[in-house]
């Protein structure tokens, strides 16, 4: 049996939904052992169940020499809940799992008001834009940037998928194109007020809008340019892999969709003050952000639109190829991120008055930036940290059972959730 969140809404749990797999057989085996424990601590055996049930957290830790495919399974029956504990060389997975891939903020240097970020589907590659003037790149996921270009009122950046192929865009300015990873740079010459970039993943479409102007799209990676739609209050623009489908919100106005790479535009969603926008790889799922309003999302398209989140002072907003993990950022707020689709939603990183935000295609790896402060460099979780540090919890009504794989993994195999979510360490 395979259960999990059908996150577009097809009826169907494809792969990428499935969160647990559990197997059903027409009785339990006559010789499962359950353990009612009331200690704060227990070692636990393989094979075995376990009633966590006692006023505080009951701590019980995993089997040091376990078998593949031996299991164990813990239940929170008293109010203190359940913890994990692991052995030296063990882990627990926590993809799919509720809370299991929180995400963790390291600031990094160099610092700034950051307009723009973006990076390459495997994050190792990224770019970032200032307000003072100055472009960077890195080529080893943040670690270490290298002042790209200066002087410039930068308000946009796109990248490719291998990250080679960087647009940036200047408000009142040119277009500025690198197709070496940064290294060498060209302008188109154009001095119009330039909002928002975006590129196909191979770099050959590339699209952007300009503010009470037009969209504009290239076809041959920058070397020429068309005039798409009609003037407005253009402010932001996302495409999909292929640059089939593409999204672009203006300022006051409506969202406005093309599946034909941007020669045909089509009003959709009512009129809001549009700021960010992301889109699947394969355009199904697309994202809009909006100024002092909600996160809407559509899941056919573009074609139909829905609000998943309360009013907040949304700013940039970035997802993973598949459109699950997605990671937005608030002006004076927190960064908001969710695992599934922007069903669900919760805060990561400090408040602050955040701009824009990138993400890998897997979206394990994020950048955000904010103004007057460092750049941030983005990990979600995918396991508990290894070794005796570890930890997996669960509270009062929550089941949770695993599976050894091999290799001091754990994998769950079935969870029961009476709170919000499990918390791993």
């Amino acid at each position: 049996m395979q259960s999990g969140q059908d996150a577009n809404r097809n009826g169907v749990l494809d792969a990428g939904e499935v969160t647990s797999t559990a197997y059903a057989c027409s009785a339990a085996p006559a010789d499962t052992r359950w353990v009612n424990v009331t200690s704060a601590t227990a070692q636990a055996d393989s094979n075995t169940g376990y009633l966590a049930n006692a006023s505080g957290p009951v701590i019980l830790t995993l089997p040091a020499s376990p078998a593949v495919g031996d299991w164990i399974k813990v239940t929170g029956v008293g109010a203190g809940g359940w913890t994990i504990a692991q052995n030296a060389g063990q882990r627990i997975t926590t993809t799919g799992l509720p809370g299991g891939n929180t995400v963790t903020w390291t600031a990094q240097t160099p610092t700034g008001t950051w307009v723009a970020v973006a990076m390459s589907a495997d994050g190792v590659r990224q770019v970032a834009a200032s307000a003072s003037g100055e472009l960077y790149t890195s080529e080893d996921a943040g670690a270490h940037w290298t002042v790209r270009l200066t002087g410039q009122t930068w308000s946009s950046v796109a990248m490719s998928s291998d990250g080679q192929t960087i647009l940036a865009a200047v408000n009142g300015g040119a277009l500025y194109l690198s197709t070496d990873g940064g290294n060498n740079w060209s302008n188109d010459g154009s001095s119009r007020a330039w909002t928002a970039v975006a590129s196909s993943a191979d770099g050959t479409r590339l699209v952007a809008t300009a503010y009470l102007g037009q969209v504009w799209t290239s076809a041959d990676s920058g070397g020429s340019w068309t005039a798409r739609d009609s003037n407005r209050a253009w402010r932001t623009v996302s495409a999909s892999a292929d640059g089939r489908v593409q999204v672009a919100g203006t300022n006051g106005s409506q969202l406005y969709v093309s599946t034909d790479y941007g020669v045909s535009w089509t009003a959709r969603a009512s009129a809001q003050f549009w700021w960010g926008s992301a889109a699947s790889a394969d355009g199904r799922r697309l994202y809009a952000t909006v100024d002092t309003g909600a996160i809407w999302r559509s899941d056919d398209f573009g074609t139909s639109w829905e609000a998943v989140t309360v009013s907040r002072d949304w700013r940039g907003i970035a997802t993973s190829a598949d459109g699950r993990h997605v990671v937005a950022a608030t002006n004076g707020g927190a960064l908001y991120e969710s695992s599934d689709g922007g069903q669900t939603w919760r805060s990561t990183a400090d408040a602050g008055a955040w701009t824009t935000v990138a993400s890998s295609a897997n979206g394990l790896t994020l950048l955000g930036g904010k103004s007057g402060a460092a750049l941030y460099a983005g990990t979600r979780r995918t396991s508990t940290t290894s070794g005796v540090s570890g930890s997996l919890s669960g509270g009062q009504g929550d089941t949770l059972q695993l599976q050894y794989v091999g290799g001091g993994v754990f994998m769950p195999i079935s969870y029961v959730l009476a709170n919000l979510t499990f918390t791993p360490q």
